[in-house]
């Protein structure tokens, strides 16, 4: 896979609108455009080589964040809420919260919670049914931005935003553009500014999206549905490791959505829920980097 650079937001096969440059010069928009030859994981031959024409692709590399700015291992967490002030990382942002929800808003309310780098804390909040999602980025108590319309401008309808940690300490939502069968990434650095609008995977669907970050590893991207799960490597440098549509793993007819898990930066686990005589049991896959099952 390679990674292109260009000026201002990113135009992906018409998924991402134009937009105003990021002010940050070391933080890159970028659009990864895949390849077609995407191995099979189970294959020995199976290499991560990137394309003879991926060093023409790049003027220079992307950035790898350093440690300090790298996010710890893991995935966000799901919550869902009968009250806005149910949360006590929310009780601090009601006001901006009320604003977006309005006064009298009404729960249930779905959120996500994401450890970002330098100790700061993104969540992402939405109605029950995914609808008016808003990402906050916090220091504490302190709200230091605020994205009120995350997905706005990408082709509609976009479902099952999830958070997770970007570069530059920033954060990141993943969404899947149903109409399009793509899951698109969008990042923020950590002064609020567009940092990259990414295509990272094309499933032919999508029930259930999951996202893990383990530094040097990258995000593990993984969409389930009833005919089986796939997944896609998100490298630290923006580029994707598996091909336009990705790889699969996990279980046939997965239940629900799945669970990751890492073990450094060599080995990921996915955990999910396999129906089976008797009931549902859940079961644990591991793979390297690679995709490789382990």
């Amino acid at each position: 896979m390679r990674a292109r650079a260009v000026a201002g937001w990113a135009l992906a096969a018409g998924v991402f609108p134009p937009a105003s440059g990021c002010s940050r010069a070391s933080a890159p928009l970028a659009v990864v455009e895949a390849s077609t030859g995407a191995p099979n994981p189970s294959s020995p031959e199976l290499t991560e080589t990137p394309g003879a024409d991926a060093g023409a692709a790049l003027e220079a590399p992307l950035p790898v964040p350093s440690g300090v700015d790298r996010a710890p291992p893991g995935q966000a967490t799901r919550t869902t809420l009968a009250a806005l002030d149910r949360a006590p990382i929310l009780r601090p942002q009601l006001t901006t919260l009320r604003a977006h929800f309005g006064g009298a808003a009404r729960g249930p309310f779905a959120l996500q919670h994401a450890a970002l780098a330098v100790g700061r804390d993104g969540v992402l909040v939405s109605r029950a049914d995914e609808s008016d999602p808003i990402v906050l980025v916090l220091d504490r108590d302190m709200l230091l931005f605020a994205k009120e319309r995350p997905t706005a401008g990408i082709a509609p309808p976009v479902v099952h935003a999830t958070l997770a940690p970007a570069p530059e300490r920033g954060v990141t939502v993943f969404a899947y553009v149903e109409s399009m069968h793509i899951v698109a990434a969008r990042m923020w650095a950590d002064d609020s500014n567009p940092y990259a609008d990414i295509e990272v995977l094309h499933p032919d669907a999508c029930d259930a999206l999951t996202v893990g970050y383990e530094a040097g590893l990258g995000w593990i991207v993984a969409c389930a549905s009833k005919t089986g799960t796939r997944a896609q490597r998100l490298r630290d440098d923006l580029t994707t490791a598996w091909g336009d549509a990705g790889i699969p793993v996990g279980t046939p007819g997965p239940v629900g959505p799945a669970q990751m898990g890492f073990d450094g930066a060599e080995v990921w686990t996915l955990t999910q829920r396999a129906r089976a005589v008797g009931g549902d049991r859940s079961v644990t896959f591991r793979y390297d980097a690679a995709g490789r099952p382990q």
